[in-house]
């Protein structure tokens, strides 16, 4: 029998940030989410990103939220995003270079952006 032995260390980690009032370009993370701790919210955030839309650039002002999928046992940011909330669902700029300067943008519904909502413990401002 072959096998790994899990060391209870986080493959993955969501993090949430906010951007910091006083601070441009600094962003607060205010919750961590990992897969030692909730699998299902962690697979279920992943779902939703592998089915959002594409679309075209929205021309957005400042996000609502910043959501980083890492890799801790990696060192490795494997998504590095920010979420737009809309009547809709909402918008998710994914940065698809070294910086965010090269910016994808996708969609979700409605279901999904309230499931990420309740998540995070998204409050609006």
């Amino acid at each position: 029998m072959i096998g790994k032995v899990n060391s209870g260390e986080a493959s993955r980690e969501i993090k949430i940030g906010y951007d910091n009032k006083e601070h441009v370009g600094r962003i607060d993370i205010k919750k961590v989410i990992t897969d030692t701790e909730n699998q299902e919210i962690v697979d279920n955030l992943m779902m939703i990103y592998l089915t959002k839309e594409k679309i075209p650039n929205p021309n957005l002002a400042n996000p609502n939220v910043h959501i980083s999928v890492i890799s801790p046992k990696q060192f490795t940011v494997l998504i590095d995003s920010r979420l737009w909330f809309t009547n809709e669902g909402a918008v998710i700029g994914l940065r698809s270079g070294e910086s965010w300067d090269q910016v994808d943008y996708f969609s979700i519904n409605k279901n999904d952006a309230n499931y990420i909502k309740e998540q995070i413990e998204y409050q609006e401002v």
